[in-house]
């Protein structure tokens, strides 16, 4: 007796493109880390935001090296796409520090937020790409939607690193469409022998879809440290303000 195969639902099968770890994950390799993202680390094929503070909102210092970091290792050896207004500020053989090969980077500048993110879908839904990373201080529901789509079609991974050059006034947060959303500042470096060690990061991950939030000081590899995970943990956020509450306490005294 011949059985037709069963066709899955529509909706089920739509549902299993959307969860954020279908197209694998990338490990942090720090147990404190991977322990709030969804299926034990970063998810690829999606759509990812990442901001910062103050005035590295406007040159989008932080955040531009900690990404480098990330889509150094991520890119499987493919081309980096960065995509913004201001992608002149970025110094390719800077990234190097980072792990990041300025051979394999496509820099892409645009007029403005809408021509940034209508670049980034159009190269994320063409795969090219092994990475893509798009500048803009506005993103819109509707935008973000269509990008997570376009990730979504060829399992390429995107950023968008939220920046607002040259003074303009950050736009208001829309509702979360990226699958995890991060929040980026400068953190002191170690200083070895009054030489400034690599550099580091506030890192807050302020949401993440099927995971949680959480908080660290992340450092970017060391120059010869060849391990396969170019950031590691230095510490945990709320041991780093403890120990801030503690000093002022003993200097209070």
């Amino acid at each position: 007796m011949n059985v037709s195969p069963i066709t899955p639902n529509p909706r089920a099968r739509f549902a299993a493109m959307l969860a954020p770890t279908s197209h694998g994950v990338w490990p942090f390799g720090a147990a404190a880390v991977d322990a709030c993202l969804p299926g034990g680390g970063l998810p690829l094929g999606v759509l990812h935001e990442v901001s910062a503070p103050g005035l590295d909102g406007e040159t989008g210092a932080a955040g531009a090296g900690f990404l480098a970091c990330i889509a150094g290792a991520i890119g499987r050896g493919r081309e980096i796409f960065w995509i913004g207004p201001a992608v002149a500020d970025l110094h390719p053989p800077g990234l190097l520090s980072y792990g990041l090969d300025p051979g394999r980077l496509v820099q892409v500048e645009t007029p403005d937020d809408d021509a940034s993110l209508a670049a980034m879908e159009a190269v994320l839904r063409s795969g090219s790409a092994g990475v893509v990373v798009g500048e803009a201080g506005r993103l819109g529901r509707v935008a973000a939607r269509r990008l997570q789509l376009a990730c979504l079609k060829h399992g390429t991974t995107g950023f968008v690193l939220r920046r607002w050059p040259y003074g303009r006034k950050p736009a208001a947060e829309e509702a979360i469409a990226a699958v995890t959303r991060w929040e980026i500042a400068p953190a002191p470096s170690a200083v070895i022998e009054r030489t400034p060690g690599a550099a580091r990061w506030r890192v807050r991950l302020t949401h993440a879809r099927g995971g949680q939030a959480g908080g660290w000081i992340m450092q970017a590899r060391e120059g010869d440290d060849d391990g396969p995970h170019p950031l590691r943990v230095v510490a945990g956020l709320a041991a780093v303000a403890a120990a801030a509450d503690a000093e002022r306490e003993r200097s209070a005294g």
